[in-house]
């Protein structure tokens, strides 16, 4: 009986869709692909609604979350602009970014947060939970 009550209780443990924790740990690695880990964290997240896939690997989720600053958009800008130990093309790429982000967020500082809502697709993998990139 207490094997069969183990056994229900994992079962249901893998049919879980992902939780805020889960979700919080996605959009941060996100982040840190992008390379803006340094600049942006993701604090807090809740999860609105759940849309499973007919793969139990797969979710799509209607999030909300916090960004916060973990530094000023413009003191992050200027430490990019004069690292040396990038390449100018890296250099190049991550104003462009910055730019972009400042264009969505304004000129921020730290510990300045950012509420936002996304739909997001999630799959699990052999390293856990992550979003997708496009074209993978």
């Amino acid at each position: 009986m207490a094997g069969l009550l183990a056994l229900m209780t994992l079962l249901a443990a893998c049919s879980q869709s992902p939780d805020g924790d889960v979700v919080r740990d996605a959009l941060n690695r996100e982040l840190q692909d992008a390379h803006l880990n340094e600049l942006l964290e993701v604090t807090e997240v809740e999860v609105v609604k759940t849309y499973p896939q007919e793969d139990e690997n797969q979710y799509t989720l209607d999030v909300l979350y916090t960004l916060e600053a973990r530094q000023g958009l413009s003191e992050y800008t200027r430490t990019i602009k004069q690292d040396e130990e990038r390449n100018a093309m890296d250099r190049f790429a991550m104003i462009m970014a910055l730019a972009a982000v400042r264009v969505e967020f304004g000129n921020f500082e730290a510990g300045d947060t950012f509420r936002q809502e996304r739909r997001l697709d999630l799959q699990r993998g052999e390293d856990g939970w992550r979003i997708p990139r496009p074209g993978k």
